[in-house]
């Protein structure tokens, strides 16, 4: 065991360490670590692995998929101690519900976060989960209690000497005074804000002079405001011509105020200079929420300059983009609710599942002293209830288990794990039982939305196979997870390549399919010997590993010695 932990500990830390410079090479060491943490029985190291994927996933813009690791992380984190990766997967999750809008679900985990993480003991990110509270709340408009909130990160991170928080903090308690009038507390929080920044967080200057800027045109200090948009400019071109990183809407933040405070003076060519220039970088950096902000200060400058022609199309502009941001919107929303469900959904079905198998193996129990012995039978009851559904016999799971345990002895495994394998593989598609007839026996194609449904039976599978703890069932629920993986990586349900596939899953994934060609289904006719061992033939490589290609065609001709000719 401490092998394996050492070399999940291994691999995560080089998916934390890639994460930013190479995010695909991260995301495959957190696949493989997940794998070998969840065959090792790693729950700890398993729930890190799914949160890392779910940061990677959220950090490329894959909305959906963020939100199914994170909340898988949170359900097998929530099986052990409260814990950092707990903590983190819930303020994940508030944080895409806030991108889709849905805020009153990221407020409700980002809280959930937030009294996780106090329960760990750990203090110094706490100011960082309540800024994420106070921004759902000045997103929704309750300011007062946004206010609170960031006031109370700033007592948190006062003791603990976070200075580059303190300063993000205060530029957003200086704007929302701001938006309500207050310009006098709204400068001062401002100028704390950006003494901060020039220290502890230089790539939040050019947004918070911004703002403070704004600030005093509010107090009619127009000298001030001009002395904060040079030294924004400064510092953002300064920065650029050095070659430091910096956020686009740093600068687009920077034009879109100097439009707004040239338009509130009566500057209107200044105005209209600044704001082009914004939309230019907007448009081109797909940044729609501030695109959104500049057509409605341009239709308001070119109405002021008398270009009402412009304006119109500004304004007609503005329009369209809103509601292509809202209908956006409501899509994500609709799809991380549909995540959600489907998560729930399936959580039920495997917990009814193995509610059921539970009944059955008690009914054994009595007869059976070995363990292994009344579970397997239990099981395999449940396996043929599968097969019987899908209008096949018990004999698919028998051929699968018999090739499988053949293929193994081939490539030179143990005997007693070639035994285990055997009886292993009869479970692979345990997880079916779960899928709806309408799905199941569908005698035509399959939509995306039922294809989609009937991957999850790898992942009911391992729920319902992973609740027998012994060596057979551990090997079960691993192949029922595993024996769709591709060897390119292009399979389901993780996408697992290579050796990062189980050895158990990639080779049932060569008896399973090659025995569903040779047998008769109610969508398919029955394939003979010969053009079903070519068909896994011409996947090695793509869909299986080529060693087992091998094997399993010597096993096949060991079977069958007259296909050899016609294999030739």
């Amino acid at each position: 065991m401490t092998t394996e932990r050492s070399r999940v500990r291994e691999l995560l830390d080089r998916a934390a360490a890639g994460r930013g410079t190479d995010p695909e090479s991260a995301r495959k060491a957190a696949l493989e670590a997940r794998t070998l943490a969840r065959a090792s029985g790693l729950t700890d190291d398993e729930a890190e692995a799914l949160y890392t994927l779910a940061s990677i996933a959220h950090q490329q813009g894959h909305t959906d998929d963020a939100f199914a690791f994170a909340a898988e992380a949170v359900d097998v984190a929530a099986e052990g101690e409260p814990s950092l990766t707990l903590a983190w997967s819930h303020h994940l999750l508030g944080v895409v519900h806030y991108q889709a809008s849905n805020f009153a679900s990221a407020l409700e985990q980002s809280l959930a976060a937030l009294q996780v993480y106090r329960m760990t003991g750990h203090e110094t990110d706490e100011g960082k989960i309540l800024h994420t509270i106070a921004a759902i709340y000045q997103s929704m408009g309750d300011y007062d209690r946004a206010i609170a909130t960031y006031e109370n990160a700033m007592a948190i991170n006062e003791p603990l000497g976070r200075r580059d928080l303190d300063a993000m903090v205060l530029g957003n308690l200086a704007r929302i005074r701001g938006r309500r009038g207050e310009f006098l507390p709204a400068v001062s929080l401002g100028r704390q804000a950006v003494e901060l920044a020039r220290e502890h967080a230089p790539q939040l200057i050019g947004g918070l002079l911004a703002d403070l800027a704004e600030a005093y045109v509010g107090l009619a200090d127009h000298a001030s405001a001009a002395l904060c948009f040079a030294e924004a400019r400064a510092d953002w071109e300064y920065r650029a011509a050095e070659g430091h990183e910096f956020a686009t809407s740093e600068q687009l933040n920077i034009l879109v105020s100097e439009g707004r405070v040239a338009l509130r003076c009566g500057q209107t060519d200044d105005a209209i200079a600044s704001l082009v220039s914004a939309l230019d970088l907007a448009d081109r950096t797909d940044h729609r929420e501030l695109e959104l902000e500049v057509h409605d200060l341009l239709a308001l400058a070119y109405k002021q300059a008398g270009r009402f022609g412009e304006a119109l199309a500004h304004r007609e502009r503005h329009f369209a983009l809103h509601r292509e941001i809202f209908t956006d919107s409501a899509d994500l929303r609709l799809r991380t609710l549909q995540v959600a469900h489907d998560n729930q959904t399936a959580r039920h079905r495997a917990e009814i599942t193995r509610l059921q198998t539970i009944e059955l193996v008690a009914d054994f129990a009595a007869q059976h002293a070995d363990a292994d012995a009344y579970h397997l039978e239990a099981f395999e009851r449940l396996a043929s209830l599968a097969e019987f559904r899908g209008g096949n016999t018990t004999r698919h799971t028998d051929a699968v288990g018999d090739l499988s345990a053949e293929i193994a002895h081939t490539i030179g495994q143990p005997p007693e794990w070639c035994e285990r394998l055997r009886l292993a593989a009869r479970l692979h598609d345990i997880g079916k039982v779960a899928i709806a007839d309408s799905v199941l026996l569908k005698p035509g194609p399959l939509t995306i939305e039922e294809f989609d449904e009937v991957k999850q039976h790898t992942v009911l599978g391992r729920r319902l196979l992973s609740g027998v703890s012994t060596d057979l069932f551990a090997l079960a629920a691993e192949v029922a997870w595993s024996h769709h993986e591709w060897w390119d990586g292009s399979g389901y349900p993780n996408g697992l390549g290579g050796k990062a596939i189980p050895l158990s899953g990639r080779i049932v994934a060569v008896a399973d399919v090659y025995d569903s060609l040779a047998t008769r289904r109610v969508y398919k006719r029955e394939w003979n010997l010969a053009e079903a061992i070519r068909f896994i033939a011409s996947g090695s490589g793509a869909q299986f590993q080529p060693e087992l290609v091998d094997a399993f065609v010597a096993v096949m001709v060991a079977r069958h010695p007259a296909l050899k000719a016609e294999l030739n």
